[in-house]
């Protein structure tokens, strides 16, 4: 099957341009760039789109660069399209900013292609990856370390990037231009191996094909294909997680850490949060670890592990104490963001949020906050128990334990609001003083 078929059925396939589109093309000059825009052309015959191209200059090659520029520009006038040049420092630049050359490079051209974009109310920026490509970016991702998703090599299609000819080896591109006479630019620097990239492709790739297995590039391919289909199925299967503002750490459990990991990423990605690996192992720290947990995800936000429930949070400024108070039965007072009410009444159903006492009108009560070494002899139970262990048996989360009120009397402690009553102030006479509580914040 000719090149150019191919390309027709992965763009049906993939949906990469459609009716209407108004693309911008990278263009460097370059085989790659001039095989793509003659794609894009004959294309063009069968679909109604718009293409402007967009050159960059990285001043890093002297004479070569400008000859590449004025090419690009003759290139464009001869197909009668409009292109977009810029010259960049790439060298100033990689200083400024502290990258490498490489990574400059694709800023300065991502950021322009962007700006183009909106320029001419274009909807997709169109590259020129090849199979080639594809290929060292896997090896090179491997070398460097990487997992599943950094291996499934470069996508043809990702927000408003797309690529069309990215299943089509180099040698058949410089073979489709020679054939037909088609003029190109030729990059002096990629035939030397000072990086990385020039390494693999002409050291790495050639050793291996000539000691171990001349289809090595083929089999890579099918690699990255088998790889992308494993990634498909593992983002269906965790994308229900996405739909949640809430985690259940148990749920999260049930799969490999590798996929965890995953789970974990878009659950702060939902959130608007940065991702690295450092957050995502401080995480994975403390989900088999028991009781209230915390990571730092910002300067904003925390990560709260509450049992078996992980969710994001902004933080908030935890004030050391509130403020005491103290009522004489009976009476209705605000502590922090509860209303706690004391008062004389017929004995009804009991709950959670109220507790019937042997207290007497005119009693004196404190509402305040856990001190360190505070107990009670909870109802049923002989004998003291620490509120600490009460708070943890009743998954109380550790930054909200400063806040429950406790209603005291002489010193003793007669309700953890909304918890759990003294064995001692316990009543069952059918009128008493009834303690309650409500939330109002």
């Amino acid at each position: 099957m000719r090149v150019f078929e191919r390309i027709v059925i992965k763009n049906e396939k993939e949906a990469l341009i459609e009716s209407r589109d108004r693309v911008v093309v990278g263009f460097s000059g370059g085989p790659d760039s001039v095989f793509l825009v003659e794609m894009l052309l004959k294309l063009k015959e069968k679909i109604n789109f718009n293409i402007v191209l967009v050159h960059i200059n990285h001043l890093l090659r002297g004479e070569e660069a400008q000859r590449d520029e004025d090419f690009s520009i003759n290139y464009g006038k001869s197909k009668k399209l409009e292109v977009f040049t810029k010259k960049i420092d790439v060298i100033s630049l990689a200083k400024k900013s502290g990258i490498s050359l490489e990574e400059a490079g694709r800023e300065a051209r991502y950021s322009f292609y962007a700006k183009i974009m909106q320029k001419t109310k274009s909807n997709k920026i169109v590259l020129a990856h090849n199979k080639d490509d594809q290929i060292e970016t896997f090896i090179f991702r491997l070398s460097r370390g990487t997992g599943l998703c950094g291996l499934e090599g470069i996508l043809s299609k990702r927000d408003v990037y797309i690529r069309p000819i990215s299943e089509i080896y180099k040698s058949e591109i410089i073979e489709y231009l020679n054939k037909n006479k088609i003029a190109y630019c030729i990059d002096s620097t990629n035939l030397k191996n000072d990086f990385t990239r020039n390494s693999i492709r002409l050291d790495l790739i050639p050793f291996i094909e000539q000691r171990y297995n001349p289809k090595f590039k083929d089999k890579i391919f099918s690699l990255i294909e088998e790889i992308r289909e494993i990634n498909f199925f593992i983002e269906e299967e965790i994308k229900r997680f996405q739909q949640s503002d809430i985690l259940k750490v148990s749920e999260i459990l049930r799969f490999p850490k590798n996929i965890r990991g995953r789970i974990l990423s878009k659950f702060l990605y939902k959130h608007g949060l940065d991702v690295n690996r450092k957050k995502i192992s401080l995480i994975e720290n403390i989900l088999e670890k028991g009781g209230s947990q915390e990571v730092t995800l910002s300067s904003e936000y925390i990560l709260k592990k509450e049992y078996d429930i992980l969710k994001v949070e902004k933080k908030y400024l935890i004030k050391e104490s509130i403020r005491e108070i103290c009522m004489v039965i009976p009476n209705r007072v605000e502590y922090g963001n509860y209303i706690i009410e004391a008062e004389y009444t017929d004995r009804i159903e009991q709950n959670r949020d109220c507790f019937y006492t042997n207290l007497k009108v005119g009693d004196t009560l404190i509402i305040r906050g856990r001190k360190e070494g505070d107990k009670i002899n909870p109802i049923g139970m002989k004998g003291e128990k620490k509120l600490k262990d009460i708070f943890i048996n009743e998954k109380i989360a550790k930054r909200d334990r400063n806040f429950i009120p406790l209603v005291v009397h002489k010193g003793n402690i007669v309700w953890i609001a909304g918890i759990r009553g003294n064995e001692k102030y316990s009543s069952t006479a059918k009128i008493c003083v009834k303690l309650s509580v409500r939330r109002i914040k």
